[in-house]
């Protein structure tokens, strides 16, 4: 008799979990397909009643707007069972409510329950708090606009996509709307190759994959290759430079492959940069300049970044000094590009160094073969001379290593200036010429150092 008490009526409980739906946000269609089904599939008033509260509680549980949604895919799929399965209560509440939010919202937008309802969806809790909340967010998206739904819920795929972190994530999930390429993207070539450059430079490819929609260049074989063998720095270079120029059928051309492979690492990656920086494709990508991979190769990477520059300012690859007919002069009031060409060592830094390492022998000296205690009962006179000694010491060091640093900084440009007048980039010393030049020498004879370099070292183009 106690028991009956204790234990609320079938109908009392029913009513209560109708209460608890309604203010969770289900609506009076949803609410007579979930009535409907549970009467059929429960006969007995017990069960039905229980499962009816139990719904009750998983929708207030995950929140109102994965509520809505949750009800919206009942409505919109009629799926009732398998939308009120345990299995994928389970699920919901497992992931965090905005995971849950989206994933019935991808249900009951590709209407695909079976795909999303399957074990390896369902399973994947591991891979849905991986990663982070705008991957989630793309990662639905991508299976809603592109209606892929077994294609991206395939365990490679989430496996790839846990591997290469969130941020590269966002990136390759959003790539599948953008594109619809969906066979492309889940290519193993291209899990493969992502994989193999880490996660920035994937990161990189993806985006720029998503934002030119060049799916046919970026996927193809010789540019993966490429890629691979040219490191994750670099790769990523590459890529954003695809990106920001949307110049995919030219950069992706076989003549640049070749040539950004023959040049090496180094000179490839200041290649895309300066391409990227400057926009200058047509003159990057010109066969005058492609043909001159031996001479960039020779040259190294801090000389090929000003020949890239020059060929980009100059809108052609330089020609060598004995082809040029003759000074190029810009017509009165035109702009001359600024050349920002110069990277020079600063071997300054190496001074407090130099001084930090002789105070140390010095004073590991005094200690050596000195007393220093008895020196210091002798007085101050003593004490004083060590002292002064030191200074001494330091001042000269002080400016034996600025001596030293200013010849380094001198055989730096020698050997720049000698590198690429030899390849036809003309670098002359301003201050030995006779100064008349109306663009790099002001009106009061004054240097434009801030345009051209330094005046000693002027790459002044109409000089």
């Amino acid at each position: 008799m106690a028991s009956q008490w204790l234990d609320p009526h079938p109908t009392r409980v029913q009513q209560k979990a109708l209460r608890t739906l309604v203010k969770a946000g289900c609506g009076p269609d949803e609410l007579d397909l979930i009535v409907s089904y549970l009467a059929k599939a429960f006969p007995t008033g017990d069960e039905g009643s229980q499962k009816l509260s139990e719904i009750a509680e998983f929708a207030t549980s995950i929140g109102i707007p994965a509520a809505r949604d949750y009800f919206r895919a009942i409505e919109e799929t009629k799926a009732v069972a398998e939308l009120t399965d345990e299995r994928v209560l389970a699920f919901a509440r497992s992931v965090d409510r905005h995971t849950a939010e989206w994933y019935f919202w991808a249900v009951w937008g590709t209407k695909a329950v079976q795909e999303l309802t399957n074990e390896r969806v369902l399973k994947a809790v591991k891979f849905f708090r991986s990663i982070d909340s705008p991957a989630t967010v793309e990662y639905f998206l991508a299976i809603r606009e592109t209606k892929a739904a077994a294609e991206l819920t395939r365990e490679r795929v989430l496996n790839f996509a846990e591997s290469i972190g969130s941020d590269a994530a966002v990136e390759y999930f959003g790539a599948f709307w953008e594109t619809k390429a969906v066979a492309e993207l889940t290519d193993e070539r291209v899990l493969q190759f992502a994989l193999s450059v880490g996660s920035d430079a994937a990161k990189e490819y993806f985006l720029a994959i998503r934002e030119t929609k060049a799916v046919a260049e970026l996927t193809d074989p010789k540019v993966l290759s490429l890629a691979n063998s040219m490191g994750g720095r670099v790769a990523g270079d590459y890529f954003r430079a695809i990106r920001e120029t949307r110049a995919a059928a030219a950069l992706t051309n076989e003549n640049v492959l070749i040539f950004a492979e023959s040049i090496g690492r180094g000179p490839a990656s200041e290649y895309f940069r300066v391409i990227r920086s400057t926009k200058a494709v047509t003159e990057l990508t010109g066969e005058g300049l492609l043909r001159a991979s031996g001479v960039i190769r020779a040259i190294g990477s801090d000389a090929a970044l000003d020949y890239f520059l020059a060929v980009a300012a100059r809108q052609g690859a330089p020609l060598p000094p004995e082809a040029e007919e003759g000074a190029i002069v810009p017509a009165p009031g035109e702009t001359v590009p600024v050349l920002t060409l110069l990277d020079i060592p600063s071997y300054d830094r190496l001074k407090p160094v130099a001084l930090l390492g002789v105070s140390g022998l010095f004073w590991w000296g005094m200690w050596q073969f000195a007393n220093v205690s008895a020196v210091a009962s002798q007085g101050l006179v003593n004490l004083s001379v060590v002292a002064g000694g030191w200074v001494v010491l330091l001042s000269a060091v002080y400016l034996l290593a600025g001596v030293i640093a200013e010849r380094s900084s001198e055989e730096f440009l020698k050997c720049r200036r000698r590198l690429l007048n030899e390849h036809g980039i003309r670098w002359h010393d301003c201050f030995a010429t006779d100064r008349r030049c109306d663009v790099c020498w002001s009106a009061g004879h004054v240097h434009e150092d801030r345009q051209y370099d330094y005046g000693r070292f002027c790459r002044c183009p109409a000089c």
